[in-house]
């Protein structure tokens, strides 16, 4: 059974916009326990992703230069995949580019997201229906 973004991805995605301080965006974070959003422009556009790891990477090591906004350090442009990608097709993404969360986007608006998180339960909820282990090691003797 092959499965797709749109299977895994979470509909409902929560956004912010490349003028929302960071102050709010760390708040965020940990009051709905995500580590990550897409960064939508005015008119609800995607234009990028903003992860705790830019936060800290970005804010730490600019030195004088202190940013303030979400679109003054989120990582553009986004890594985007169709709803239709395949579910493999997305973990070698993730993989390959070293992130944790990949939108679904139809277009530049934003339909999903996956997440790490995401991908394993898909796996295991996979398992569990199928009532097998897809990665039972398989020795010889």
């Amino acid at each position: 059974m092959t499965l797709y973004a749109s299977d895994v991805m979470v509909k409902d995605v929560i956004t912010i916009s490349e003028s929302t301080p960071l102050k709010e965006v760390t708040k965020l974070f940990g009051e709905r326990r995500i580590t990550g959003v897409p960064v939508v422009n005015a008119e609800g556009e995607l234009t990028g992703v903003l992860s705790e790891t830019d936060i800290v990477r970005k804010t730490n090591s600019i030195g004088a230069w202190s940013p303030s906004l979400a679109g003054q350090i989120m990582t553009k442009p986004a890594v985007a995949v169709s709803p239709n990608e395949t579910l493999q097709r997305v973990c070698e993404l993730m993989h390959n580019r070293h992130i944790h969360r990949v939108v679904v986007a139809e277009g530049r608006n934003i339909v999903g997201i996956i997440t790490t998180m995401d991908i394993l339960r898909a796996i295991a909820t996979h398992l569990k229906s199928s009532k097998s282990d897809t990665f039972e090691r398989k020795t010889q003797w």
